[in-house]
């Protein structure tokens, strides 16, 4: 038996009896002559996760998962280091859950790889932001290099983009009311001037608009295209309003146009009324 396999079995020994140092220094003794070893690295990854150290083992799976790419354990550990850290590790959590379901995908195991998405929703769903949250859901989408092969288990796009609009909608009001409130404090501000500031900055970096627009075209309710629609043209509208005056001409045009849609059908819907009437009229 060479050194080689001697030290890799003696470090599978010590996991197996939960000497996290000895498993350590039989995989470091191999890495020192072979840094390319993939279950050297898997087996430190291991004991160090074991012995409290999640950064040294994120980097041992990680240097695992670049060894041997399409192989699931190195890309597991990594993402079983990330799941202990809860909060602090969501947006690396993200792409990890999104890489083993690749892997599922060409092994043609359809079960673990939607396992896989939906570990990384419920992770971002438990402890991420609204705006993480959003994004993990985002993996469910016809965007998503997975989709084809998941179609039909995972949600109608139509439900993951309203989900997503629900909760980018929520993001932005608490993101314009605590600028709002920090800003309003300063020394010389004028309420009026702060609100505008914040959101031209806001808006000026939503995606609502693109997100809104999806789920009109993905819906198979009238009644939730409309409300969309007109959720879209308010959007657009108060973007309008608070854009300085040199960058207002294009999306004037888009308001106007998304107005004079909604009036052409005849929906009952105040302000694309209001726009038709006095705009093209002014």
């Amino acid at each position: 038996m060479s050194s080689t396999k001697a030290a890799l079995k003696a470090a599978k020994a010590a996991l197996d009896s939960q000497n996290w140092d000895e498993a350590i220094a039989q995989a470091n003794r191999v890495l020192q002559t072979d840094a390319q070893n993939y279950f050297a690295q898997l087996f430190l990854g291991r004991a160090l996760d074991k012995q409290g150290q999640p950064a040294e083992a994120a980097k041992a799976y990680e240097a695992a998962t670049k060894i041997k790419p399409d192989d699931d354990q190195g890309w597991q550990g990594l993402r079983s280091v990330y799941e202990a850290q809860g909060s602090t590790k969501v947006d690396e959590y993200i792409p990890v859950g999104v890489r083993l379901a690749e892997i599922y995908t060409a092994k043609d195991d359809a079960h673990r790889a939607h396992i896989s998405i939906s570990k990384v929703v419920d992770f971002a769903r438990e402890f991420g932001s609204k705006v993480q949250y959003a994004r993990a859901l985002a993996v469910q989408l016809p965007t998503s290099p997975i989709y084809p092969f998941l179609e039909g288990r995972l949600p109608h796009p139509s439900v993951t983009y309203t989900r997503i609009a629900e909760i980018t909608e929520e993001a932005e009001v608490e993101r314009i009311n605590k600028e709002i409130g920090e800003r309003k404090t300063r020394l010389g501000a004028r309420i009026g001037e702060v609100t505008t500031e914040v959101k031209r900055e806001v808006y000026g970096k939503s995606e609502l608009e693109a997100v809104y627009q999806n789920v009109i075209d993905w819906t198979n309710e009238d009644e939730t295209r409309r409300m969309y629609e007109e959720k879209l043209l308010q959007h657009a509208y108060d973007t309008l309003v608070v854009l300085p005056m040199q960058e207002k001409a294009g999306k004037r045009e888009e308001v106007m146009k998304l107005a004079h849609g909604m009036v052409i059908i005849k929906h009952p819907f105040l302000l694309a009324w209001q726009i038709e009437l006095e705009w093209r009229n002014g």
